[in-house]
């Protein structure tokens, strides 16, 4: 049997739970790119809390709703052109024969100047790229996040120095939900149109020539810059589907919020500790004249009253009739 057994209810879990980890801002920038398109998000999340925690038998509890609330979010979009590769040439060649001289006394036909070769368009992305701030759209982003977590217990140190016996959760099956988009967001076509011309712009910039972006388009049957630019995009009527396909789909965006906030925050947050060795009775100062004056040794008005304390062994956490046991012996 064990000397100490805390007792947590679902409840006072959840309290707990929603008080450890959220309010933390969380950034992240991540990018992708497919044929010409290049597309890149940056974007700030945070915590709100835990919609519901159901504790199983043993060591694992379920998550069902991580309300996650956004801060930024802004997509960049750019144009990645394929590698070209230069190989090496000769520039300047020494002639075999000279005339009125014949063969060459010295480097006939030797490569005096050499061209070394090199790669053209070696960047992520080429052309660009160019924010587009989606920070108008933040009320309207719905994601949740679930899974089922393991609940374990071990000794570790803390950033003062203390030793504690720490509760840890660790995801080991989480589901995040594709980002989704209310429908009543009404002002994203106009966001996305804006966003676009204003890119097209700025490409201008890069060529010179811009009577030859023109010409080309004309071949290509686009218009203007911009018209090929949401072609290229494949940007049609349902600006929604396209932006979440982009978040969902082209960069990945579950697996960036899993990475954020389970490996970066939930496995680095202790949920309880406990102090190991336990304290039974704090170090204190005493006064001789507390105890009528008798005298002590050594000689002296006041003395040192040690802590008294006990190290912590066969720490261990499980869940059993929906509540939490942590349990424990004094090594005494």
């Amino acid at each position: 049997m064990s000397d100490v057994t805390f007792s947590v209810n679902e409840s006072t879990f959840k309290a707990v739970f929603n008080k450890a980890y959220p309010g933390k801002k969380l950034n992240f920038n991540e990018s992708g790119s497919k044929v010409l398109v290049w597309l890149g998000v940056e974007g700030e999340i945070h915590i709100e809390g835990a919609g519901g925690i159901e504790f199983e038998d043993g060591n694992t509890f379920l998550l069902k709703e991580l309300e996650i609330g956004w801060d930024k979010l802004i997509l960049r979009l750019g144009l990645d052109v394929p590698n070209v590769e230069i190989g090496k040439f000769c520039l300047l060649r020494m002639p075999r024969s000279i005339p009125f001289w014949g063969d060459a006394p010295f480097l006939g036909d030797e490569c005096l100047v050499e061209f070394p070769g090199v790669t053209l368009f070696t960047g992520k992305p080429d052309i660009g790229p160019f924010k587009l701030n989606l920070n108008a759209i933040i009320p309207y982003i719905v994601t949740e996040i679930g899974g089922r977590y393991f609940i374990y217990i071990n000794k570790e140190k803390d950033s003062s120095g203390k030793f504690y016996q720490m509760v840890h959760a660790k995801p080991t099956a989480v589901d995040v939900d594709p980002i989704s988009i209310s429908d009543t967001m009404g002002k994203l076509p106009a966001i996305i149109q804006g966003g676009i011309y204003y890119a097209a712009s700025q490409m201008i910039k890069y060529i010179p020539q811009t009577w030859m972006v023109d010409v080309v388009l004309s071949f290509l049957g686009f218009p203007t810059l911009t018209a090929f630019l949401l072609d290229l995009l494949d940007i049609h009527d349902d600006v929604e589907d396209w932006l979440m396909d982009v978040l969902n789909v082209s960069i990945g965006i579950d697996n960036v919020l899993y990475q954020l906030i389970f490996q970066e925050m939930l496995e680095s947050k202790e949920l309880f500790k406990i102090e190991d060795p336990y304290p039974f009775i704090d170090a204190k100062t005493l006064d001789v004249s507390d105890f009528g004056g008798y005298k002590t040794t050594p000689a002296g008005s006041t003395f040192e009253l040690p802590a008294i304390t006990a190290p912590v062994t066969d720490a261990a956490v499980e869940f059993a009739e929906d509540n939490m046991f942590i349990r424990f012996n004094f090594g005494i």
